[in-house]
């Protein structure tokens, strides 16, 4: 499959080698004629010295063949003409970084895939690591985020059922798991259990409430 990488940023370096030693085609773009030779040089990726805001240098790296265009420079604004250009061009998939959420709607209105920077999801991950201590791990995404919860002594959840802690609309516990296994609903939590819940963006106000009252301790 041939990938087109715009913006040797650590993340754009990173992707290419990945994308490359899975046996991908792919061709990197990046105003610094450098940084293409050093990439070319360390993995079998074709670089391209250029803008790749302008149309001849996505030309240049085949993007109406391109399985996916993924735009990682440090600007947003050459991400989003970057990725608009691809997308008009024929790229079957386009992908960029977002370097500052502020602009995440901006992205959204003209239909681009995004990702948020990485350094925003490091700092939310510290935020609910402080804040709800009792979320060992989470996954964020556009519509919804997905915690996960080891239930420890001291926490009201215990010696109850999934169905009597009543997860409220907009709320999903998807599974409760027990050495490896997956419990029944109507099987009483027990320290050391493992649950896994589902709270949409709407409710994330609920969510921490209903957190909060079953899995905060004290």
């Amino acid at each position: 499959m041939h990938f087109i990488i715009a913006g040797l940023s650590n993340i754009g370096k990173n992707l290419t080698e990945l994308l490359s030693k899975e046996g991908n085609e792919v061709t990197v773009i990046d105003l610094n004629e450098g940084k293409c030779a050093e990439m070319t040089a360390s993995s079998d990726a074709m670089g391209i010295p250029g803008d790749a805001t302008q149309r001849s240098v996505l030309q240049e790296a085949g993007v109406r063949s391109a399985k996916a265009l993924v735009a990682v420079t440090g600007d947003d604004s050459d991400n989003l003409m970057i990725s608009m250009l691809a997308k008009e061009m024929g790229a079957e998939k386009v992908i960029s970084l977002v370097n500052d959420a502020v602009h995440v709607e901006t992205f959204k209105q003209a239909g681009i895939g995004f990702h948020v920077k990485p350094d925003a999801v490091v700092a939310k991950h510290i935020s609910r690591m402080v804040s709800q201590p009792y979320v060992k791990d989470f996954l964020s995404f556009e519509r919804a985020e997905i915690f996960e919860i080891e239930c420890e002594e001291g926490m009201k959840c215990l010696g109850k059922k999934i169905s009597e802690i009543g997860a409220a609309n907009g709320m999903k516990i998807l599974v409760l798991e027990r050495e490896g296994k997956y419990l029944y609903e109507d099987a009483m939590i027990e320290p050391k259990d493992w649950l896994t819940l589902l709270v949409d963006r709407e409710s994330t106000k609920k969510g921490v409430e209903f957190m909060n009252k079953w899995f905060a301790k004290g």
